[in-house]
Parts: structure tokens; C-alpha cells; sequence
């Protein structure tokens, strides 16, 4: 059976939100700012833990993204970018999140020679990350955000070497600013694809509706998805910015025979 989740943020991360969730059998991507995850006390975790626990809850979680940038030219900014994301994984270790997705921070680089610059400036960050990361047994998933092609997240996974580094499929994103067919993203990041993250739109924005409101074909990814054996399947984590469309994208899922 599938494991499907939904992304709660911070300040949505209330018993009534946690019940409605699993209402319908799904379990919290737990998403926090970087003002949240600078300033969340050891309170406040231990209540949140209390409260994934009296529902059974696996979660996972969403890094922090605006403010980081761990290649960037600006070392303090990298070191900044690094620190948050260690103490992420921290937070994450203590709630039991299992799978931890992160924006990688090289934005929308036209040159390859810029983007090869920045991965050299992230490499040694990255892998004192991914150390961390093995020692908490934890996964890391690098989402695709502004990539037209499937190449840079792969040469990202081959730099930094580490069995605790995989990729989060974003279909919304995908289907923003890629013209390959979603198959050969599939046939390239497949066996490395930790979660996917379902929304979907009209190609003229990010728009995170719900399943079926926008013009992705998912039929894919789902066939994808049904051909792998249940160890090797990803998370999927329904990205809808609203209660409705979140209700509305878990029922739709229902349907794809997962």
C-alpha cells in the first residue's frame, strides 16, 4: 500500500490538522521556515513528537529553503545554509522523520559552467551534511525546482557519493519547466527517487492544485510507481495549498490503484 503524505507547515501543525489527516490515512511532510527551525525549542518539539505519536504517524520533513543557498559565493551564507540544515536534521531525528527533502539552492542557472561552480562550492557542505545524515539514519532527498532536465540533480548525486542521498520528484515543478517527457526523468532518477511531491497546474505558474486541476498526465509516474517492488517505493507527499484541494488531491489519488 501506498504511503501517502500531505505538507503541513509550522503554524499549521495543530491536533485538529493531524486528525483530519488521518481522517483520510495520510501522514504529515512536516515543513518548517528558516525562522521556525532558528527558534523552535525543545518544548515545542517534545509536544509535537507527542502529538505524531498518538496518531502513529510516519512523517516526514521539508527543509528550510528561502535564506539558503549551501553553494553559495558568500561563505557565510553557506555555513548558515549548513548549520539550519544540520539542526533540521536534528529536529527531524527527534520527530522520527525518516526522510528529509531539501531545495538544493542552485536556482534558475543558464550556464552549466555557473552550476558546476556552485556544486564545487557545495560539495564539501553537502557531504558533511550527508555524514550527519548517516549517522542518524537518515534520507535525503534533493528536489528538482527550475531544472529542464534531470542532468544536474544526477551529477549532484554522483558528486556527493552517499547511500543516505536520493531525490524528491516534484511533478508540479516538472511539468513548469521541463519539455522532456516525464518517462525520461523516471528512466534517469528512478531507482534514486525517495519522494515524489504530487501538485499539479496549467504551466503558467507554480500553482500546487490539486490532482487533476491542472494538465500533468500522471499515468507515468503511476505505472511507474506500480512496477516497483514495496521496498523501493517512494513517499508521495500531495502538495495542495489548501484544505479543499488537499481533500479533493487524497481523493483523487485513491484512484490511481496504488
Amino acid at each position: 500500500m501506498a504511503q501517502i503524505h500531505a505538507t503541513l507547515s509550522n503554524k499549521h501543525m495543530t491536533e485538529e490538522a493531524f486528525a483530519l489527516l488521518a481522517s483520510y490515512e495520510l501522514f504529515p511532510e512536516l515543513y518548517f521556515s528558516s525562522h521556525s527551525i532558528d527558534n523552535i525549542s525543545a518544548e515545542s518539539v517534545a509536544s509535537l513528537k507527542a502529538m505524531l505519536d498518538s496518531h502513529k504517524f510516519a512523517s516526514s520533513m521539508h527543509a528550510p529553503f528561502m535564506e539558503q543557498d549551501i553553494g553559495a559565493v558568500d561563505n557565510a551564507l553557506r555555513q548558515r545554509s549548513l548549520g539550519r540544515l544540520l539542526k533540521t536534521l536534528e529536529v527531524a531525528d527527534q520527530l522520527g522523520s525518516q526522510r528529509i527533502v531539501i531545495h538544493p539552492g542552485y536556482g534558475e542557472m543558464i550556464n552549466n559552467s555557473d552550476f558546476l561552480q556552485w556544486l564545487q562550492r557545495a560539495t564539501e557542505p553537502l557531504k558533511l551534511l550527508l555524514e550527519r545524515a548517516i549517522e542518524l539514519n537518515l534520507k535525503i532527498a534533493f528536489e528538482n525546482i527550475y531544472d529542464s532536465t534531470p542532468a544536474r540533480l544526477h551529477q549532484l548525486l554522483q558528486t556527493v557519493d552517499s547511500r543516505n542521498a536520493g531525490i524528491c520528484f516534484d511533478t508540479g515543478h516538472y511539468n513548469l519547466f521541463s519539455e522532456l517527457p516525464m518517462q525520461a526523468w523516471l528512466d534517469k532518477l528512478g531507482s534514486n527517487i525517495l519522494v515524489c511531491h504530487i501538485h499539479d497546474n496549467d504551466k503558467s505558474g507554480d500553482q500546487h492544485l490539486a490532482i487533476g486541476d491542472g494538465c500533468i498526465d500522471y499515468s507515468p509516474l503511476i505505472t511507474w510507481y506500480n512496477r516497483l517492488a514495496p521496498e523501493a517505493k517512494p513517499v508521495l507527499t500531495l502538495e495542495a495549498l489548501n484544505r479543499p484541494d488537499v481533500i479533493k488531491s487524497a481523493t483523487r489519488i485513491n484512484t490511481w490503484g496504488l
